[in-house]
């Protein structure tokens, strides 16, 4: 992985370097330094792939907090609706 590549997964993770920098127990520096690589630590990777991992996990439920169950809906059986007497007054 190289160094763009881990740039790119901290910010769909919405992370940052000093986070980045906290987890791996390295300084700013010392990451930044990596641009010159052809490819970052194993470890970093390792790491940046394991919160990828997390992220998905915890964006990914099947629950939907807005929703509403079918019983619970107000719904008249679309007595109101009658589409065919607006077609034919369109119509004539």
């Amino acid at each position: 992985m190289t160094y763009k590549e881990f740039l790119e997964l901290l910010e769909e993770l919405q992370l940052d370097l000093d986070s980045a920098a906290e987890a791996l127990d390295l300084e700013i520096s010392d990451i930044t330094a990596w641009e010159d690589e052809e490819e970052i630590p194993k470890s970093a990777e390792k790491w940046i792939k394991k919160e990828k991992v997390e992220f998905a996990t915890l964006n990914n439920t099947n629950e939907d907090d807005n929703f509403e169950d079918e019983e619970d809906l107000d719904i008249d059986d679309n007595e109101d609706l009658d589409l065919g007497s607006e077609v034919d007054e369109e119509e004539k």
